[in-house]
C-alpha cells in the first residue's frame, strides 16, 4: 500500500496543478506568433512580478534583501531558467522541428532525479530514477520521436539544462526564503535580462500589442508565470527537486488534452499510451519503500 505524508500530498497536488497550467497554456502560443518573442517575455515577467508584489503586499510579506551570494544565484537562475531558456527556444526552433526540442526537454525528470540529490548532498533514490525514466519514455511517446540536424543539438541540450536550472538553482534559495519571495524576485530580475536580449533581437521593434496579444500576455503573466511558479516552487519545497521533476510528465499530456478540446490536436492511441506511462512513472517515483519488517525478539525462558 502506498503511503503519502501530508507534505508529500500537498507537494504532489501543487506540482500537478502547476504543470497542468503550463501545459494548457501551450494552446495560447499561436496568439503571440506575430509579436516579438523576447519583448513579449519581458512584458510577461514584468506583469508577473507586479502581480506577485501585490500578493506580497496583501499578505504583508517583504521582498528580502539578498546577500551577494544569494543575489548572484538569483541572477544566474533568472539568466538561465528564464532569459537563456527563451533565447534558446527561439534559436533552436529556427534550426529544428519544435517537436525535437520538446522531446529533448522530456528528459528533465531524469536530470532532476540524478542532479537534485547530488547538488543537495542527498542520496539518489532508485525508485525516483526508475519512475523518471518511465515518465521520460511516456513524454517521448506523447511528443513523438523526431530527428534534427546535428547543429540543433547544442541548442536542445542547452534548452534542457536551462529548464533543469530553473529548479536546481532555486533549491538553496527556497531553504531560506518562501516560494512567493523567490518567485517574485526571479521574475523581476529576469525583466532587464530579457529586455536586453530583446533590444538586439533582429527585426524586433518596440510595438504595442493588440488587444488579443495583450490579453494573452496577461494570462501568461498571471496563470503560467505567477501562479505556476508559486505552485511549482511550493511543490519543490515539499517533495525535493528529484521527485518534483516527475510531474514534468504532466505538461505535455495537459497540452495534448487542451489541444484535443480546442480541436487543434487529435487524441491517438500513442498519446493515450504515453499519458498512462507518465502516470505510472509518477506513481512509481513517489511510492515509498516498504518499511522493514520487525524481527520478533526471542522469548526468554523462565527459570524456576
Amino acid at each position: 500500500m502506498t503511503r503519502f505524508s501530508s507534505p508529500a500530498v500537498a507537494g504532489a497536488l501543487a506540482c500537478s496543478a502547476g504543470m497542468t497550467v503550463v501545459g494548457a497554456s501551450i494552446a495560447f502560443g499561436p496568439l503571440l506568433a506575430d509579436y516579438p518573442v523576447l519583448a513579449g517575455q519581458a512584458w510577461r515577467y514584468l506583469l508577473a512580478g507586479l502581480v506577485l508584489l501585490a500578493v506580497m503586499r496583501v499578505r504583508r510579506v517583504r521582498l528580502p534583501r539578498f546577500r551577494p551570494g544569494q543575489l548572484g544565484r538569483l541572477v544566474l537562475l533568472a539568466g538561465t531558467g528564464l532569459a537563456a531558456f527563451n533565447w534558446l527556444l527561439i534559436e533552436g526552433t529556427q534550426r529544428s522541428d519544435p517537436a525535437f526540442l520538446a522531446a529533448v526537454l522530456g528528459a528533465t525528470p531524469l536530470v532532476l532525479a540524478l542532479a537534485g540529490p547530488l547538488l543537495d548532498g542527498g542520496r539518489i533514490r532508485g525508485r525516483t530514477v526508475a519512475g523518471s525514466t518511465i515518465v521520460v519514455a511516456g513524454i517521448l511517446i506523447v511528443q513523438g520521436a523526431t530527428t534534427a540536424p546535428l547543429g540543433a543539438l547544442p541548442y536542445a541540450v542547452g534548452f534542457l539544462l536551462c529548464e533543469a536550472a530553473f529548479t536546481l538553482l532555486a533549491v538553496p534559495l527556497l531553504k531560506e526564503f518562501s516560494p512567493l519571495q523567490v518567485s517574485t524576485a526571479v521574475c523581476l530580475v529576469a525583466v532587464p535580462l530579457l529586455a536586453a536580449l530583446a533590444a538586439v533581437e533582429p527585426g524586433a521593434d518596440l510595438v504595442a500589442p493588440t488587444a488579443s496579444e495583450a490579453a494573452t500576455l496577461a494570462f501568461l503573466a498571471v496563470c503560467t508565470t505567477a501562479v505556476a511558479f508559486l505552485l511549482w516552487y511550493g511543490g519543490v519545497v515539499r517533495l525535493g527537486a528529484d521527485r518534483a521533476g516527475l510531474f514534468a510528465g504532466i505538461m505535455p499530456v495537459s497540452g495534448m488534452v487542451v489541444g484535443v478540446i480546442a480541436g487543434t490536436s487529435v487524441w491517438t492511441p500513442a498519446g493515450l499510451a504515453g499519458s498512462l506511462l507518465c502516470g505510472a512513472g509518477i506513481a512509481l517515483g513517489l511510492r515509498r519503500p516498504p518499511a522493514p519488517a520487525r524481527v520478533p525478539e526471542p522469548a526468554v525462558a523462565e527459570t524456576v
